[in-house]
């Protein structure tokens, strides 16, 4: 009876070293990177999905959140599009990498990232524009 309770003991603390080992690979760090990763790329091919014709149809949003705070980009996205779906998905996006940042205590640095000045279309394609003269004034 001994050698069936220690064979049931040793079997249970086998059983979850192994869970442990799956939940900390499926939890890492790169595996949950690769999903924002993904979504990221999600997004952008959602964006990407409209050619940049006529700069009034198109707008900008910030996309993710730095370690210490703040945005982490911008994008831009067109009126054309379902935008409440679009930047729901973004939003997300940046709730995600939020708490990516704050779990993995991931470092970054804290230059603010101020929004861009506008929109321009540039072969198709929308272009955030940062003017450089805004200090200047």
């Amino acid at each position: 009876m001994e050698r069936k309770v220690t064979f049931l003991v040793g079997l249970v603390a086998v059983l979850m070293v192994f869970a442990c080992e799956k939940q900390t690979i499926m939890g890492s760090p790169e595996a949950e990177s690769l999903q924002l990763e993904a979504l990221r790329q999600e997004i952008d091919s959602l964006a990407a999905q409209y050619p940049c014709e006529d700069v009034t149809e198109w707008r900008f949003t910030a996309i993710g959140e730095k370690a210490c705070g703040g945005p982490a980009g911008y994008i831009a996205y067109t009126t054309e599009m379902d935008t409440v779906a679009f930047l729901e998905k973004v939003a997300t996006y940046t709730e995600l990498q939020k708490a990516y940042n704050s779990k993995w205590d991931v470092v970054s640095d804290c230059m603010l990232l101020l929004p861009p000045s506008r929109i321009d279309c540039e072969d198709g394609k929308p272009k955030l524009v940062w003017d450089e003269s805004l200090g200047d004034s």
